[in-house]
């Protein structure tokens, strides 16, 4: 970004986008909710060398103009894929895919090779989920499968189960404290470790978005499942934009608070401590949820300064261990999202929707 853009106020939103490198962002188009024009940007040259991987390598352009159109309508998506009115369906329902994959002009592939990680974040601020005691009397009652026949389907090769804190397949994933997730499941068992935490038909609102597939299929999982936990539940169900305001407020549920959300990660985001957004505990300076954990802040520190990759595995599991047992969040699993584009399209980089190196053939 240029100087006078990286110069703002970290506390402040950044309200000069200028696109991201390869292209400019066209203001003068831009619809909030319904369109984001990007065009090619001739200033500037992509390395000679190198393998495009995620943001790194060479970032060639094949296309003088983008336009992103968000279609909150699935079935208007799919419909406008298959008749060539438009040439990418960033995240089809498992259904859609199944009935694009039978037009031989489209292509149904993986958006990222790496899974990407589900959570259920809860309010560390306000009761019930200030109560550590109560956070974890969610464990028994907690099955990832659940989460994740919602978002991908049945189909075993679609998803993961026994899903940690970081990106399962990746350096640092690991299986210490797990036992928690992996063991017999019984929500009989939560209700009465619930109520011995004194949580007896508590008040909680669980807010979630009807417009990102995953995230409200995981929401309705949820949903049912604190319902069978006798919780008193609210949930209010809302655009993703409303959703990303709320979760900022630090109001008890009364005075329009929330107390869970359920939120996924691309595979790169979670896989290790640096970028993990969730692994803090920084209280009020941190991600919506807001836990307040020295401990995780001290082993985020020393995965930072350890000595030898060994070392840092070592580390991670210490935290991931930590996470559990303080319950800064519940891994709900972890699942492959698959993606559908016009079949003359190639080189598409995998991790989500880039528009560099993609070219028509």
């Amino acid at each position: 970004m240029p100087e006078r853009i990286a110069l703002t106020d970290p506390f402040k939103q950044i309200d000069d986008p200028t696109g991201s490198g390869p292209f400019r962002f066209k203001r003068d188009e831009f619809i909030s909710g319904s369109c984001v024009v990007y065009e090619r940007n001739a200033a500037c040259v992509p390395r000679e060398r190198g393998v495009p991987s995620l943001t790194a390598g060479p970032k060639r352009v094949f296309f003088d103009r983008v336009e992103w159109e968000i279609i909150t309508d699935t079935a208007t998506a799919t419909a406008a894929l298959r008749n060539g009115e438009i040439d990418w369906f960033e995240q089809p329902a498992p259904e859609q895919q199944m009935l694009l994959a039978r037009n031989k002009n489209v292509a149904i592939s993986l958006i990222d090779d790496r899974p990407f990680t589900a959570v259920l974040r809860l309010n560390h601020l306000q009761p019930p989920f200030d109560d550590v005691h109560v956070r974890r009397a969610l464990y028994p009652a907690i099955v990832q499968a659940d989460f994740m026949n919602a978002v991908v389907g049945p189909d075993p090769d679609g998803f993961l189960t026994n899903v940690g804190v970081f990106t399962p397949g990746t350096p640092f994933a690991t299986d210490a404290g797990l036992d928690v997730l992996t063991g017999p499941r019984d929500v009989a068992l939560a209700r009465r470790l619930l109520q011995e935490a004194g949580c007896r038909a508590h008040k909680m609102r669980l807010i979630g978005p009807t417009d990102i597939l995953a995230c409200a299929a995981l929401t309705q999982v949820a949903a049912d499942l604190f319902r069978r936990l006798d919780f008193d539940l609210d949930v209010a169900l809302t655009d993703w934009g409303t959703v990303m305001q709320r979760r900022t407020s630090r109001e008890p549920v009364d005075k329009g608070g929330w107390s869970a959300l359920l939120i996924s990660f691309s595979g790169f985001a979670s896989a290790d401590p640096a970028g993990h957004p969730l692994i803090r505990g920084n209280g009020g300076q941190g991600f919506p949820g807001w836990p307040t954990s020295p401990r995780v802040e001290a082993l985020r520190d020393a995965w930072i300064e350890a000595p030898t990759f060994a070392a840092q595995q070592a580390v991670c599991a210490d935290i991931q261990r930590t996470v559990l047992d303080e319950v800064l969040f519940i891994p709900a699993g972890g699942y492959f999202s698959r993606t559908a584009l016009r079949s003359d399209l190639t080189d598409i980089v995998l991790g989500f929707a880039l528009f560099w190196n993609l070219r028509r053939v």
